[in-house]
């Protein structure tokens, strides 16, 4: 059973491309450092540049549990922390 998560982002008006530069580097190091990370991919709207959102994949509730506070997730927080407007929204299923 894997799980996935859907998380909005909305960003700050006109931050989109430095948002998304800053953002790379930090998404491929969940890739390569979380373990059980089957998908970990940021996703732009088609109709507002304010609007983003990852979609995550995990093999397990605990490999996302230790992503959650994982190095790597830290850098992710870093990275993404000053490009915010809001609050993300967390959404979390199961298949």
């Amino acid at each position: 059973m894997s799980i996935r998560l859907t998380v909005q982002l909305p960003i700050k008006e006109g931050e989109a491309e430095a948002f998304e530069t800053s953002a790379a580097p930090a998404l491929q190091r969940v890739r390569a450092e979380d373990s059980g990370c089957e998908m970990y991919d940021l996703f732009k709207s088609c109709d507002d540049d304010t609007r983003y959102v990852m979609i995550e994949s995990w093999t397990s509730e605990a490999d996302l549990e230790a992503h959650m506070t994982s190095p790597a997730m830290a850098d992710v927080g870093k990275a993404l922390g000053s490009f915010m407007a809001g609050a993300p929204v967390m959404n979390k299923y199961e298949d």
